[in-house]
């Protein structure tokens, strides 16, 4: 097709898949209420989000944000320490708004999750948001936090740190990831020993 920028995978699951054309997003999501839940918590938010283009179930396409990336898991990120601070603020300005108005996961529910990722790692030999943000760039986490303000648990962080790379390295060897790349994932959890 001439014309068509190139399609990038960005996830791809067994009920939802993101796709990048250009500056497009393209959300296919077989759970439509899972997506009008996104919708409705971008209207909410303090912060700029992804424009909604068009919507026509299972697709959602979101207009991509405006800037630079912070930096990409697995390399090194050319972002200043003005611009790590910055995305703190954001996310303090998220933390500060009224939470949405639907529940989210439990700690237990987590809790169970989080002993059934480790339980596969031991047996196939494998081995939050301020966390998400810093996941596989530690360097950049005072930065973040001095954008964020006061009242933070760096063992909280690190917690989620090791919980998102537990909770997504089953999925990333089933789909044929590596997740021992350098910066990435098992190279998270090794800097937590």
């Amino acid at each position: 097709m001439a014309g068509v920028a190139e399609v990038e995978v960005v996830v791809a699951h067994h009920d939802c898949a993101t796709l990048r054309v250009g500056d497009v997003f393209l959300k296919i999501d077989a759970d439509q209420a899972r997506t009008d839940v996104e919708v409705e918590a971008m209207a909410m938010a303090p912060i700029p989000t992804p424009e909604v283009l068009w919507r026509k179930p299972p697709v959602l396409a979101l207009a991509a944000l405006p800037g630079t990336a912070l930096g990409r898991l697995g390399e090194p990120s050319t972002a200043s320490p003005a611009a790590w601070a910055a995305a703190g603020a954001a996310v303090r300005m998220l933390h500060d708004a009224p939470l949405p108005p639907w529940p989210g996961r439990s700690p237990g529910e987590f809790a169970a999750q989080l002993d059934g990722e480790c339980e596969w790692l031991i047996v196939n030999g494998v081995l939050s948001d301020l966390a998400r943000l810093t996941l596989g760039h530690e360097e950049h986490l005072a930065d973040v936090i001095a954008g964020y303000g006061t009242d933070v648990d760096l063992d909280v962080i690190r917690a989620w740190w090791s919980l998102r790379s537990l909770l997504a390295i089953r999925w990333l060897v089933e789909h044929g990831f590596d997740p021992a790349r350098p910066g990435c994932e098992v190279d998270v959890l090794r800097a937590r020993l």
